[in-house]
């Protein structure tokens, strides 16, 4: 990406997109301070902030702003084709969420703030430091990935909000009971490690929720090719 394009990007995209991943983890770790006050443990405040919350803000802003652009009819007779200043958007939003994300994972394992999966509680500090970063990656480009995907195929940036946030609420209140009688569910489960760390399935889940979501970004790409899909999601709201 040329720095002229670069530019363009990070203004359009703006606070809309840097503040909102910045407030979680502030809002998430106020409410982590309050609880330890009351007495209470912290631990799945915090790592719901990075596993649960996190993904599905930035989920939502990708869906929001990846084919927003007031200049997209016009963009789209460039020679450049469109689909991939939408890829370096998404690009753009995924580096920054990851860099907040890592950070909030490395200060939690440093000073014992979250916990590990049980699965990897065994293994070498380095290597649960290391695999530990899929608490937040497999969820967050899962989300990201779909909800890109949904807004292509909708024309909608409403619909995909709802669908991220309907997906959001049966994983938070229905999947472990949903477990007990269909353990096909265990490739989908998104949060894991606040929802059941002592699952033996976790490092195979995190796996499959990271494949999927890379197999979703090349057909994002193709999908970007229809340039009158693009042109109905730029109106459809």
């Amino acid at each position: 990406m040329n720095r002229q394009l670069l530019r363009y990007e990070l203004r359009l995209l703006g606070p809309k997109v840097i503040l909102p991943p910045l407030l979680v983890i502030v809002l998430l770790g106020a409410l982590a301070i309050l609880l330890h006050i009351l007495g209470v443990n912290t631990s799945h405040a915090l790592m719901a902030s990075q596993e649960m919350f996190l993904p599905l803000a930035m989920g939502a802003i990708v869906a929001a702003t990846g084919l927003h652009d007031p200049a997209l009819e016009l963009q789209l007779t460039m020679p450049t084709n469109y689909r991939r200043t939408a890829m370096y958007r998404f690009l753009l939003v995924l580096i920054w969420a990851a860099c907040v994300s890592f950070l909030t994972n490395t200060i939690l394992f440093s000073f014992k703030l979250g916990y590990q999966p049980q699965q990897i509680q065994s293994w070498a500090l380095g290597w649960q430091f290391l695999v530990g970063q899929l608490i937040w990656l497999a969820p967050l480009l899962w989300f990201m990935s779909v909800g890109f995907c949904i807004t292509i195929l909708t024309h909608s940036i409403s619909a995909s909000g709802a669908v991220l946030g309907g997906i959001w609420i049966l994983q938070a209140l229905f999947i472990k009971n949903l477990l007990e009688t269909n353990a096909w569910l265990q490739s989908f489960v998104l949060f894991p490690t606040t929802l059941m760390p002592d699952a033996p399935f976790w490092l195979t889940n995190r796996l499959e929720l990271l494949a999927v979501a890379i197999i979703l970004i090349p057909i994002n790409w193709l999908l970007l090719r229809n340039t009158e899909s693009l042109l109905k999601s730029a109106s459809a709201e």
